[in-house]
């Protein structure tokens, strides 16, 4: 690893370890997820904040001309061993906390993005996780995301009817979460939030939101409101933000 480095740990193991979850989401990356991850996290700029960072499929995408440095939380200990091998070719300083986004303790307005990918819909708490990723944004700061959510009609009933067996055999996924409300209930300015079917996921795990969102500077006008003002190609149909032009998918929820 070439930037200076550091690992804090906490034991937590899950049996089905860093390999499956790769395994599992190959054809996915293979087919399109690799690319939206790539074009989403070209605009990671200066101090980045990576929630949920896994086995580190992110890393090879962060552009060390833009990020300054880099922290990561993954409290599970299998996942931070890949995550630390795929660390190696890091060339900014990179440090991995092994804590929930729950026990992470941060400094408030200490970073300048932060960015979380299939990661809100497995949290024990995600309005507090919105609120912890506020205080650590700065003002002007931005959410990058990438997040499997709940479908609309048929399939969203579907998923809120299977949801609870599936959240207690998938590490805590829900499939039925409101993750873009969630966000902007926090304080968040949703933007450029494209609504699409995430390939090779299955009926039930398939709609997913990417998109950018910010915590307003001080003394802007209110989130939503500035958003909306300054963005007229920017949209909502059903309590989905879209930017005109793109044609969303309507799929259902993902992965882990």
């Amino acid at each position: 690893m070439s930037g200076d480095a550091t690992v804090t740990c906490a034991m937590t193991r899950h049996w089905w370890g860093p390999a499956f979850y790769d395994w599992v989401l190959a054809a996915t990356e293979a087919r399109g997820l690799a690319n939206r991850r790539r074009r989403l996290l070209a605009s990671a700029r200066g101090r980045v904040l990576e929630i949920g960072a896994g086995t580190g499929l992110n890393l090879r995408h962060y552009r060390p001309d833009r990020v300054t440095s880099l922290t990561a939380l993954e409290p599970d200990a299998a996942m931070r061993d890949r995550l630390a091998w795929r660390a190696e070719t890091l060339t900014v300083p990179f440090q991995v906390l092994g804590v929930t986004v729950a026990d992470a303790d941060l400094p408030d307005g200490g970073f300048d993005t932060v960015v979380v990918t299939l990661v809100l819909c497995s949290v024990a708490d995600p309005a507090a996780a919105a609120a912890a990723i506020v205080r650590w944004l700065v003002p002007g700061g931005r959410l990058l995301f990438i997040e499997h959510v709940a479908a609309l009609g048929v399939r969203g009933r579907l998923q809120r009817a299977v949801s609870p067996l599936w959240t207690r055999v998938a590490r805590g996924c829900h499939l039925d979460r409101d993750t873009l409300t969630t966000l902007r209930q926090a304080g968040l300015s949703v933007s450029d939030c494209d609504r699409f079917a995430l390939p090779a996921a299955g009926p039930l795990f398939a709609t997913c939101v990417q998109g950018v969102a910010w915590r307003p500077p001080i003394g802007e006008p209110d989130a939503e409101d500035r958003v909306f003002r300054a963005s007229p190609s920017i949209v909502e149909v059903d309590g989905v933000i879209g930017v005109v032009g793109v044609v969303g998918v309507v799929g259902v929820g993902g992965v882990q």
